[in-house]
């Protein structure tokens, strides 16, 4: 499946059911209009082979699931053109080019269908709430699915987390594979205006953190001290598991950061109070061509 309906390089969020998928579609709204690109609605409808109507092929989706996803579609594409026009009003975005707003809804399993989307997406925003007795499909083993293959950074937005705290934080191992997942948070702190704490955890029995410890950390941000020479980075030495520790400090931020897949990412995924973002070791900001500059925060 190629997904051409989705525009190259947009701003994906998963629309499950209406209206619990507005936080996340505002939230996506605001993070298109600071990237300059386009968003794309997208509504999964699960392929049954029971009660398949003559005519139809076997697996389609019962019209029901159809005309439900499609008023699902609907109503959060009317919200999010709106929200649009509001951001556009907005101090922090004017001369911005408002973003386009498309949809799309597929059949299939619901990971699969997010996975192979995310191919054509700058980033995926998944809220966090279901409806209905059966738990939401979007957190559980489907959000883990999706943060363990998709080929963008994956933003889910936890009940109750986000815009409380006032920062954006990053857990890194002190390896190569944690610019990535530095990259992004970097970026975010950025166009929110917000400060950038860097979290690195030494197991706990060993040695309190070393000057080698903290030299590892200054030399993790060296880089990106130059690109964003505004941002005056927080440096965080602790001892203990990276995850618990990134999990008890997003109570504070607006955003987690964390490299992926892994046990710090399934944990947070669980546990953080703040927004999460897990990001693949693929990413590259210097990859994505923007075409407005960073917006300050609304």
């Amino acid at each position: 499946m190629t997904y051409a309906a989705i525009p190259e390089g947009a701003v994906l969020v998963g629309v499950e059911n209406w209206p619990e998928a507005t936080e996340s579609v505002s939230w996506a709204a605001e993070q298109a209009f600071r990237d300059g690109r386009d968003m794309c609605l997208f509504h999964v409808v699960s392929a049954s082979t029971l009660d398949t109507p003559p005519g139809f092929r076997a697996g389609a989706p019962s019209e029901p699931e159809q005309d439900y996803g499609a008023t699902v579609l609907a109503s959060a594409s009317r919200y999010a053109n709106r929200r649009l026009d509001e951001l556009s009003r907005a101090p922090g975005f004017v001369g911005f080019r408002r973003p386009e707003v498309s949809v799309e809804m597929e059949a299939g399993s619901v990971a699969h269908v997010l996975d192979a989307a995310s191919a054509r997406a700058s980033m995926l925003v998944l809220g966090s709430r279901g409806r209905g007795p059966i738990r939401s499909r979007i957190l559980g083993s489907v959000s883990r699915s999706t943060v363990k293959d998709a080929r963008c950074p994956v933003v889910v937005l936890r009940p109750g987390g986000g815009g409380v705290g006032r920062g954006v934080l990053v857990g890194i191992d002190g390896t190569g594979g944690s610019i990535p997942a530095l990259e992004f948070a970097f970026d975010q702190a950025a166009q929110r205006n917000l400060p950038v704490t860097v979290l690195y955890c030494y197991h706990a029995g060993g040695s309190d953190g070393t000057d080698d410890d903290r030299a590892l950390v200054s030399e993790c941000v060296a880089g990106l001290r130059e690109r964003y020479p505004d941002l005056n980075p927080r440096l965080r030495i602790h001892s203990g598991g990276l995850a618990h520790v990134l999990a008890e400090q997003s109570r504070t931020m607006h955003m987690v950061v964390t490299g992926g897949p892994g046990a710090v990412a399934g944990h947070l995924l669980d546990h953080a109070h703040s927004v999460v973002a897990v990001v693949p070791s693929t990413y590259s900001r210097d990859s994505r061509a923007d075409t407005t500059p960073p917006a300050t925060a609304v």
